[in-house]
């Protein structure tokens, strides 16, 4: 079955051709055979709660909604913008809700999926910080605020990582190479996918290959696995993508994993 890969749309109302984007891919989707899409985290800019229904989602809902009643699979891993997605949304939905590492066979292969921020180990404060936030006490606490609260909080979040951000060397948001190398050696992993760093490239380790997924702003990035183990990463600019769909994307990336 094929697969397509994705992450860090960062969808919201102040981004509706992104949503509209979205919705285009799974439109071209339910055109293909049966396929499974993964959505490896920060799909949203930010999510405060299952309960926050806002106007905007309703049809990135009803089209994730739509794809799988087509007769395709979408799994969804969270990231550090949307990790408080939780049953109530999967219930909605009908999306499958992954651990934060999954395996994927798939023929001969084995990928490792994740969000990708777990292995930015050098930048202690955000590490603090994740470690804080992925705790059910600390979620609690969030989700027992009203919606109002939680979305000036969402938005401190925001302006408070920019700040930050900005004040740190370039490399140290980065994952770290040691801690990729665990990951892939650990799980005999033929590839790491991973979003969250916004550097979409594919990376040659001695110790592995590793496809880091492209962010959506100016462009559409998506990733396809198909049935003969051929994986590319596209992209195409937003615009053209939502006129032209699928035919609008350029291969950027091709990994071979049977060559000598």
């Amino acid at each position: 079955m094929p697969c397509f890969f994705i992450s860090d749309l960062h969808l919201y109302d102040k981004r509706p051709d992104l949503i509209r984007a979205f919705i285009v891919l799974t439109d071209e989707i339910k055109k293909s055979p049966p396929s499974t899409l993964y959505i490896l985290g920060d799909f949203y800019e930010a999510w405060i709660g299952d309960d926050y229904q806002p106007e905007w989602n309703k049809a990135i809902e009803n089209a994730l909604h739509s794809l799988i009643q087509s007769g395709h699979k979408v799994n969804f891993t969270h990231g550090n913008r949307d990790f408080l997605v939780k049953q109530m949304w999967s219930q909605r939905t009908g999306v499958h809700l992954l651990d934060e590492l999954t395996l994927l066979e798939h023929n001969d292969l084995c990928l490792l999926l994740a969000h990708g921020d777990e292995f930015c180990i050098d930048d202690v404060e955000y590490q603090a910080f994740r470690s804080t936030a992925r705790t059910e006490k600390w979620q609690e606490s969030i989700l027992a605020m009203p919606i109002e609260q939680r979305i000036a909080f969402a938005q401190k979040l925001r302006n408070d990582s920019k700040s930050m951000s900005a004040d740190k060397d370039i490399s140290i948001m980065d994952v770290n190479p040691s801690a990729i190398e665990t990951a892939i050696t650990d799980q005999n992993a033929s590839i790491l996918i991973h979003g969250h760093t916004h550097r979409p490239k594919l990376h040659q380790h001695p110790f592995g290959k590793r496809l880091v997924l492209g962010d959506w702003d100016e462009f559409v990035w998506i990733a396809k696995l198909d049935d003969n183990d051929s994986l590319t990463q596209s992209c195409a600019k937003v615009d053209v993508f939502c006129n032209e769909g699928m035919n609008a994307l350029t291969v950027q990336h091709s990994c071979d994993f049977y060559s000598a």
